[in-house]
């Protein structure tokens, strides 16, 4: 009897292994399909998706190049692959090996995880594209909306806080694989993003609030297109006749005016040419009275002319040069 019973609890043993793959926990479902996309079961089988199936723990899918998938996990998180995308599925995690996935959460109660050969990524409420590059072993992580987490999957408290509009990378050949600082993407970058996305993903349908807006700013608050918006006001304008007029002769006190003569001085009313203005020389200049010309007398030295005429003879006309030639000449 005590055999049997052994015997039996072996048998109930090795039922329920070989039963255990097939009691594997589905972690995910189907939702859209475009072209061939195949499974890599946990068991080593590969099938060909269809909508509406579901993924088990441990499932891969590879993404034909061309076509594109998307699928629900069962922790309200949607992720959208690509052509030449292989992605691992995990009970609230999943692994990229390769390409590009656009992945919406809107979990908030706990994190999920995506980790790459090199990034790890924690996500919450909240979007962002997550590609890994073989060749290079480069991972780059975008968020659109949320707050993304991102380390090194070998040190996990070395980790960056990316934010919605932003952008980091894990590349092995920078910084021996630090997460690089948040960057701000712009308009080029995002648009290769999302350009190999044939059906872009709609955003979240509860975006995620800001914590603070600007205090300077007053947001004004929007007016339908062609609306007429009549300002009342208690008092009307005072040209528009009717009650307006007798509201504003009422505060307006009527006076009579007289007729008043009105004089004219300094000018005569018939136009007279005006006169020629003659320059006036200052008073306090009196004219300068102008005397008959006189010969002007000039008195000589005898002894100064007779000096000055026996230097000027003594001074030759010519340089002594020209004297000297001048002399020549009149030898002959």
């Amino acid at each position: 009897m005590k055999t049997f019973i052994t015997k039996s609890k072996s048998s109930l043993v090795l039922i329920a292994l070989v039963a255990l793959p097939v009691w594997a926990k589905p972690v995910a479902q189907v939702t859209g399909i475009n072209g061939p996309v195949f499974v890599v079961q946990p068991d080593g089988k590969t099938a060909t998706l269809k909508i509406n199936d579901h993924l088990e723990d441990k499932s891969e899918i590879m993404v034909e190049e061309g076509s594109s998938i998307t699928v629900n996990d069962y922790y309200d998180a949607t992720y959208h692959l690509i052509g030449g995308t292989h992605l691992k599925f995990f009970d609230r995690s999943a692994q990229l090996k390769r390409g590009k996935t656009w992945i919406q959460c809107m979990n908030g109660r706990f994190p999920l995880a995506l980790t790459t050969a090199n990034g790890h990524a924690n996500y919450w409420k909240g979007e962002f594209i997550a590609t890994f590059d073989q060749a290079t072993s480069r991972s780059q992580f975008l968020v659109v909306n949320g707050d993304v987490e991102v380390s090194n999957v070998l040190d996990r408290d070395l980790k960056y806080t990316v934010a919605a509009g932003t952008f980091t990378m894990v590349d092995p050949e920078v910084e021996d694989g630090v997460p690089r600082a948040p960057t701000k993407v712009g308009l080029a970058s995002l648009n290769t993003a999302i350009s190999e996305f044939k059906k872009v993903p709609e955003i979240n349908k509860e975006p995620i609030k800001a914590t603070r807006s600007i205090a300077s700013v007053e947001e004004a608050p929007a007016t339908k297109k062609g609306e007429i918006i009549f300002i009342q006001t208690n008092r009307l304008p005072a040209s528009v006749s009717g009650n307006a007029y007798k509201y504003f002769s009422k505060k307006v006190k009527k006076e009579s005016f007289s007729h008043a003569p009105i004089r004219y001085f300094g000018a005569s009313l018939s136009v007279k040419p005006a006169p020629i203005a003659i320059p006036r020389a200052p008073a306090s200049v009196a004219p300068m009275a102008v005397s008959p010309q006189k010969k002007a007398v000039i008195s000589t030295d005898p002894e100064f002319e007779e000096s000055l005429k026996r230097k000027v003879s003594e001074q030759p006309k010519f340089p002594k040069e020209l004297n000297s030639l001048i002399e020549d000449l009149k030898s002959y």
